[in-house]
């Protein structure tokens, strides 16, 4: 089974299906709905597929965005209106959803390959910052702490 189709059907099954497996995703400090769980796999199948079909995947901002959650209002997120303006429907959107979705020791491996993989980009290119490269992202400066906070 795809992740497309795992998605679309989580997406249709039955309310009662649903929920246990939403709450398979809850902590003790956090509570995942079903339709939190259902726009997370949304956003996750569009940037799975992006990357599969070899798309630019760095700046790609979707159509869809995940929830607002603790973790944008812990890190400081700025907000334009009532909006968050990075981390809903952008690269960062899915370091969220993998903070909230991933096991513990699972999510650490992959903050740590992605730190990697931003200190090589910018150690290649001659005249790009961590900054900017952060800022194309759509990540705040402070992404990194994304792991301190319990969820």
């Amino acid at each position: 089974m795809t992740f497309g189709q795992l998605s679309v059907m989580y997406s249709l099954v039955a309310q009662n299906v649903q929920l246990p497996v939403s709450k398979a995703f809850s902590t003790n400090y956090t509570t995942m709905t079903i339709n939190d769980l259902a726009m997370y796999l949304q956003v996750l199948t569009h940037f799975r597929n992006r990357c599969a079909h070899i798309e630019r995947l760095f700046s790609y901002n979707d159509l869809h965005d995940i929830p607002d959650t603790e973790l944008h209002q812990k890190l400081g997120i700025k907000m334009k209106g009532s909006q968050y303006i990075c981390g809903k429907h952008d690269l960062f959107a899915v370091v969220i959803a993998y903070r909230y979705l991933l096991p513990k020791e699972d999510f650490k491996v992959f903050k740590r390959s992605l730190k990697k993989l931003i200190r090589v980009t910018v150690s290649k290119a001659s005249t790009l910052t961590e900054e900017d490269l952060l800022s194309s992202m759509d990540f705040p400066a402070n992404w990194e702490k994304v792991s301190r906070y319990r969820v």
